[in-house]
């Protein structure tokens, strides 16, 4: 399995992004989403948490 494949937090699967939006929980998700600072490299969702993704990487700040 390819790095961007794996998530690096497992244990904290159930509170990811992704798994949010699987379960319905779109408050959430939306939540999560509304000042992103990450974004999955796995999915590519963005996030203002990198706890909140699976493969959180740095958004690069606009020049």
């Amino acid at each position: 399995m390819a790095d961007k494949e794996k998530c690096e937090q497992p244990a904290r699967h159930k509170a990811h992004m992704c798994k949010l939006k699987k379960d319905g929980r779109m408050d959430e998700y939306e939540r999560h989403g509304e000042k992103p600072i990450v974004y999955c490299n796995k999915c590519k969702v963005q996030a203002n948490d990198p706890l909140v993704v699976c493969n959180p990487r740095s958004i690069k700040p606009a020049r």
